[in-house]
């Protein structure tokens, strides 16, 4: 499933967006590429993942994060899924929950444009509290083959934070080469702030992908994060 771009802020202060923000992005796009394509698995067929990173800016705290996701497609061109995350830095910790779901509207092919949809809702608890609600989100899926081996995707989206009590605009810019080794290169951002690139690679074995990335945000400071992950198809 999807990942909407990962919100980079590090400060402790910010913990619960970063937590919020790597559990959606994971549950919102096929490692290592940022941008979500606009197909789905296959009806009937399942995914969990695992995915470890590690923000860190001048001057702030580290950030670790885990992300724990289970998805299947269930019909109807319809892939829901379930994300766990957790961000830690400082002595800190908080931890986000995300339901979601992608719908394929067109499938992409030769010579056509593919389009889907993402949806999804939020909650965060912050360390000693309860979970509370956080996030809505819906986000535009568009995928094009632009030659042989080459895949370019395109994302707009909304979200709405409760706790900021703002909505922004995000979008996001991929080249997919896809295969057994799969090659990804990203430019996203939204309305709030300056966009970010990412670089990826995987290699599927047997029915495992593994997967490696590396994101920069062109905040003041420079955000700069590391991730690993592991996907699992049954």
């Amino acid at each position: 499933m999807p990942m909407r771009r990962t919100n980079f802020r590090t400060s402790i202060a910010c913990l619960a967006t970063v937590a919020l923000a790597i559990a959606s992005g994971a549950a919102k796009a096929g490692r290592p590429s940022v941008t979500e394509n606009a197909d789905v698995i296959e009806r009937g067929a399942c995914e969990v993942e695992g995915v470890s990173a590690s923000s860190r800016s001048s001057g702030n705290p580290s950030v670790r994060e885990t992300v724990a996701i289970f998805t299947c497609a269930v019909g109807l061109d319809t892939q829901p899924a379930i994300t766990y995350g957790r961000a830690s830095a400082g002595g800190s910790r908080e931890e986000g929950l995300l339901l979601g779901a992608k719908t394929m509207l067109r499938a992409p092919g030769e010579g056509r444009t593919g389009l889907g949809v993402v949806y999804a809702i939020g909650a965060l608890k912050a360390a000693g509290s309860s979970w509370a609600r956080e996030e809505a989100s819906v986000t535009g899926l568009l995928t094009r083959e632009l030659g042989p081996g080459l895949l370019g995707h395109a994302n707009l989206g909304w979200s709405h934070s409760r706790a900021a009590g703002q909505s922004t605009t995000t979008w996001a810019l991929g080249l997919e080469v896809p295969g057994d080794t799969v090659l990804a290169a990203d430019v996203f951002g939204d309305d709030r702030g300056r966009p970010g690139a990412s670089v990826g690679a995987g290699r599927t074995i047997g029915k495992v992908l593994l997967n490696a990335a590396y994101q920069m945000q062109f905040e003041t400071p420079r955000v700069r994060q590391f991730s690993v992950g592991a996907k699992l198809t049954f």
